[in-house]
């Protein structure tokens, strides 16, 4: 029996918007595929295991507030050299909601003075915070010509290049309202603005990461999903859909 190792990184943060779900997703399918699953849940005083053992298939880091992802980027600064290899590597690692952001060079507040933030630099962005303003949308990307769907709930928007995007928007905004460029993409690293269950919303995508993770475990297939899939695939890419909103 295979052995597949995933870590959360900051539970207790990060399940603003269901994303735990991505978790309980991959934990489901690889269990059916017959794999053992360690399941290793990392809290901000921890000391990371993808940083002090070589074993961890599967790194997720979701989205949090403003000052928790602060706290974040100062716990993460340690263990940059460590994600920096891990994206290397073949292992995968997801980051979803504004954790994207921490991987920018810099972020800025609201402020008047829009202060900076150092960002861990692993690519030319940079993220400018709103005042309170948060900006919604539902939206459909293509990744590698797979659809993927999803929504978003920000308070902020970046600008600059990654060294390749996740997706390509169909409906919905890129990085910004002004791009149709999404996330960043770098062999097993997934970055992305999406927010919530977004494997089990997105079942074509997921069986992607679950091959590299345990390989056969992509077959395996849980009732309904790829009927709800192609159904909110259909509804998220009529263009009557008001795919987009701000609000306080």
């Amino acid at each position: 029996m295979s052995k597949v190792v995933i870590e959360v990184l900051y539970p207790e943060f990060n399940n603003l918007y269901g994303d735990r779900g991505n978790l309980l997703y991959l934990r489901r399918k690889l269990e059916l595929a017959g794999a053992e699953v360690e399941l290793l849940e990392t809290s901000l005083s921890d000391t990371p295991a993808f940083a002090s053992r070589g074993d961890v298939g599967f790194l997720y880091l979701g989205p949090c507030t403003e000052r928790q992802q602060e706290l974040e980027l100062e716990a993460l600064r340690p263990y940059r050299e460590a994600l920096l290899e891990r994206m290397g590597s073949d292992a995968v690692t997801l980051a979803t909601g504004n954790a994207f952001e921490l991987f920018g060079e810099k972020i800025l507040r609201a402020d008047p003075q829009k202060s900076e933030i150092r960002a861990l630099g692993f690519w030319n962005t940079y993220a400018e915070r709103f005042s309170r303003l948060r900006y919604n949308e539902l939206c459909v990307g293509e990744c590698g010509g797979i659809r993927v769907t999803g929504f978003k709930n920000q308070l902020s928007h970046s600008y600059g290049e990654t060294p390749a995007p996740f997706l390509t928007m169909h409906t919905g905004t890129g990085l910004n309202p002004q791009s149709r460029l999404e996330g960043a993409h770098s062999g097993n690293f997934y970055a992305t603005y999406l927010l919530g269950p977004l494997l089990a919303l997105n079942p074509p995508f997921a069986a992607r990461l679950l091959a590299s993770l345990c390989p056969g475990a992509e077959e395996v297939v849980l009732p309904f999903e790829q009927e709800a899939y192609e159904k909110r695939l259909a509804e998220l890419s009529d263009p009557a859909v008001n795919h987009s909103k701000h609000h306080s």
